[in-house]
């Protein structure tokens, strides 16, 4: 038995929309047991509880991978076993019963506990960033399906993504391009390492990171440039769909994390999917329309995101906490972060200095030199924190736009 298509996109716009789980990452399995018509319940309970079994064994093996870029492609290095992870909000996805087996998957948090404060909710603060446009390299690979929307939509879907799975505030900016020419992305990164023009974007929308990306390739195997319709043509295509590899359509992303304060590249990854591309070649799909899940390549594109976002945590989870001074009155300085951060009256931060240095181009990039001193958090709003200084602001140069840090 097969759940209808409908159902599928439904199950999956609830999951994107579920409230938040915070330290976890999201794992799709598939668990099997044979079918008995006498029991169907015990069969499918069975199948769960090796599905969710599944879902905790490939968790451990992704949070003990040694993951490598080597000329372009990610590879997996080591992998080393750890305990399994707790198994929380289980969702089925999909179920079926073939050949005497009854096949369930699931989607399922598996909590990531990586050992550092940011890894407890109960402890947490709430990083920012913001998920900005996923330009197109190739915008003609966009007309096969009508997906121009994934652009911006990717952004949409990530976000919420980063917001259901962990204790992130992850602000949706897709409108926003930040990389210019996709096709050189980050080759305007300057020798010291910073990337000065995102700097202004990130003081606009008060982030502690940009998330950007590039869609280098997402083109079909086969030809896919709009034309009018052929009946030979169409009737050939038909009859040749199932050769091996007809059908496919790659994706190829590159994901960029940038340091907002300092605007230098943090990480950057590739990834590359292969899946099919079902619709009819007339089609106008769209980007995240129900049509376009039902697709296995959008089944894929779901499953990406979910990467995506567990990898970002990955990277971000233990980075440490930090905020922009906004103003400073002799040993009173405000901050741009409060009780929704996750800070609380008492906390000390460290106090850095953020200096500007130019190039002989005109270019600019940024550093952070701790000062020595912390500020004692005395009263928040919930975005807004004031505390004290030991010395007067001005008496160690402390100023607006310099950075506090909760190491």
């Amino acid at each position: 038995m097969k759940q209808p298509a409908k159902a599928l996109f439904n199950c999956f716009l609830f999951v994107m929309l579920l409230p938040v789980l915070a330290n976890a990452v999201a794992i799709e399995a598939t668990g099997q047991a044979p079918y008995s018509e006498d029991d169907p319940g015990l069969s499918r309970q069975q199948a769960l509880q090796r599905a969710m079994q599944q879902a905790s064994i490939q968790a451990s093996s992704w949070l003990g991978s040694t993951r490598q870029a080597r000329d372009g492609i990610l590879e997996i290095d080591t992998i080393r076993l750890r305990s399994l992870g707790q198994v929380n909000n289980v969702r089925v996805i999909n179920e079926e019963v073939d050949k005497g087996q009854i096949s369930v998957t699931i989607i399922a948090d598996v909590d990531i506990a990586l050992g550092c404060k940011d890894s407890h909710p109960d402890t947490a603060y709430s990083k920012s960033l913001a998920v900005t446009h996923f330009p197109l390299q190739r915008p003609q690979d966009a007309s096969y399906g009508y997906l121009q929307d994934i652009q911006q939509g990717l952004a949409t879907l990530l976000s919420y993504e980063l917001r259901r799975s962990s204790t992130f505030n992850a602000l949706d900016v897709g409108e926003l391009n930040i990389i210019g020419d996709p096709q050189r992305a980050p080759v305007r990164i300057l020798p010291e390492g910073t990337l000065t023009t995102l700097l202004d974007r990130s003081e606009q929308h008060n982030v502690q990171y940009l998330v950007s990306g590039v869609i280098r390739n997402m083109t079909p195997h086969h030809d896919a440039e709009p034309r009018s319709p052929n009946v030979l043509t169409d009737i050939y295509r038909q009859v040749d769909y199932f050769d091996e590899g007809y059908a496919k359509r790659d994706l190829v992303l590159e994901l960029f994390i940038h340091d907002a304060f300092t605007g230098a590249l943090q990480h950057q990854q590739r990834y590359h999917l292969t899946a099919d591309w079902n619709a009819d070649m007339h089609t106008k799909v769209g980007f995240g329309t129900p049509e376009f899940w039902q697709q296995p390549f959008g089944k894929q594109v779901r499953a990406l995101i979910r990467t995506l976002s567990n990898d970002i945590q990955l990277q971000l989870t233990c980075e440490p906490f930090r905020a922009r001074i906004t103003q400073t009155r002799d040993r009173q300085v405000w901050i741009n972060a409060g009780s929704l951060d996750g800070l609380q009256t008492g906390d000390r931060l460290s106090v850095y200095r953020r200096f500007t240095h130019y190039g002989l181009d005109g270019e600019t990039r940024s550093e952070l030199e701790n000062t020595g001193y912390s500020l004692t958090l005395e009263t928040l709003q919930p975005h807004l924190g004031r505390g004290l200084l030991e010395l007067p602001a001005a008496g160690i140069n402390i100023q607006r736009d310099d950075i506090v840090i909760a190491h």
